[in-house]
């Protein structure tokens, strides 16, 4: 099997941005033909159509292990001209490793791959579970209930970048869609229509600064931003609709939150997108406190598939740990550390096998 390094070099080389079904496909029928080559015993299923899932399981059964579970998809690359290098070329350059992905998660992907193959040598069991449409609100770890529902588990671990340190929390996030309606009519006479555009606008400001956003020791303070705005179909027309997006990022329940909203004047409608639960495990579980890193109990500042898969493994600890600079991730000329990609694939290997020095 190839090491992590070459892995990596090679996913990155396939493009997959959220939404591409055969780009996510092909990143993970390549890690199963990569993980295929070093143990031809594999056990590979794999679902979904739109949002593909694989589970790759190797080892022993009976007894609990766990699963690492790595999204395919990346954000888009965007302007190739913001980039000093092609950024799907996978290049290194003996100290990093560049491409879109290479930190957000190819890089954890591969060196999870690779840890499991190794394990599995050692005569250890684990899990790799691959999910699509992570980057656009965890959509297929939603669709992988068939994957993980009868697996016995003893952790899952998520490799985001954390720069190697073992995070358990991360807040959750609703996002909703906000529409005004409005009466269209000529833009020479405003007067005889109603601009669902000015009406928007006038709203969301005041709507934002009154939000009942709350606070939390542990995972801090709750954030709504205005991601997109949209209204109208031509400069000389009143707009009959306009529509904004909002990403909440959220400590609890999201109830209130959606209520809010629901009651501002000047919004007719309010459609809820996304609405994923914060992660919060205990850093006292033993699962967490046996992991051979270091723990960091400040919370990630991203949302990940934990968001569900808590909620699909109930009881099982979920932590976020991987290699990389957190603030890479989306990012232009994206590169993740050299080091830390094999660092991670010797973690990764160590948590694997129970009896690791």
């Amino acid at each position: 099997m190839a090491d992590s390094l070459s892995l990596a070099r090679d996913l990155i080389r396939i493009s997959s941005p959220s939404g591409d079904a055969d780009g996510m496909r092909a990143v993970q029928q390549h890690v199963v033909d990569a993980i295929r080559s070093g143990a031809p015993d594999a056990r590979v299923s794999a679902g979904g159509e739109e949002r593909p899932w694989t589970l790759i399981s190797l080892g022993p059964t009976g007894t609990p292990v766990p699963l690492i579970a790595c999204h395919t998809d990346t954000v888009p690359v965007g302007d190739p001209d913001r980039w000093t290098r092609d950024p799907l070329s996978g290049a290194s350059d003996g100290n990093a490793l560049h491409g879109r992905g290479s930190v957000d998660m190819k890089g954890g992907l591969a060196a999870a791959a690779c840890a499991l193959v190794a394990a599995a040598r050692r005569g250890a069991g684990g899990h790799l579970l691959l999910t699509a449409d992570e980057e656009i609100g965890s959509l297929g770890a939603q669709r992988a209930d068939d994957a993980i529902s009868d697996l016995d588990l003893s952790g899952i671990i998520i490799p985001e970048a954390t720069s190697l340190s073992v995070r358990c929390s991360h807040r959750g996030a609703c996002w909703l869609r906000l529409i005004s309606h409005g009466t269209s009519a000529h833009g020479s006479a405003p007067e005889r229509g109603v601009n669902a555009v000015t009406r928007l606008a006038a709203a969301i400001g005041p709507a934002l600064e009154t939000a009942p956003l709350r606070n939390d020791q542990l995972l801090g303070a709750e954030t709504a931003s205005v991601g997109t705005f949209h209204g109208g179909e031509a400069t000389n027309i009143v707009p009959a609709q306009a529509v904004a997006t909002l990403d909440q990022r959220t400590i609890g329940d999201s109830a209130a939150l959606r209520r809010h909203w629901q009651g501002v004047e000047g919004i007719d409608e309010v459609r809820t997108i996304l609405d994923l639960s914060a992660l919060r495990t205990d850093p006292d579980a033993t699962f967490v406190r046996e992991l051979p890193a270091d723990l960091d109990p400040a919370p990630v500042s991203y949302f990940t598939d934990g968001s569900v898969l808590q909620a699909l493994a109930p009881g099982v600890p979920v932590v976020v740990w991987g290699p990389g600079d957190p603030t890479q991730m989306h990012s232009a000329d994206e590169h993740l550390e050299i080091a830390q990609l094999h660092d991670a694939a010797r973690a990764f290997e160590q948590a694997l096998v129970p009896d690791a020095e």
